[in-house]
């Protein structure tokens, strides 16, 4: 049996994925992490490609909309100094 010298990126990624099952353990609520796979049930992901793909499309979506928001935002504090100094303005 030969041996293989554990690199620090093998290491890490060991530690990832323990870390990851041991999440996936207590979300379950379970004790060990062998009982997880008996609990969750595997699903085609064919079924899912649309829900992704419209889920990135109301992502896009937001994120043109979150940008106008950010546009008009700042055209109404603009238009909060200018009014606020106006104000001092005539108040003098």
């Amino acid at each position: 049996m030969a041996r293989r010298k554990i690199t620090r990126a093998t290491l890490r990624r060991l530690v990832r994925e323990e870390r990851a099952r041991l999440n996936e353990t207590l979300e379950l609520g379970l004790d060990r992490p062998e009982a997880v796979s008996k609990r969750v049930r595997e699903v085609n992901a064919d079924k899912y490609a649309s829900t992704v793909e419209q889920c990135m499309d109301y992502y896009k979506m937001c994120k043109l909309k979150e940008a106008k928001l950010i546009r008009d935002l700042k055209k109404i504090q603009e238009t909060k100094r200018a009014l606020k100094k106006r104000l001092l303005n005539n108040l003098d």
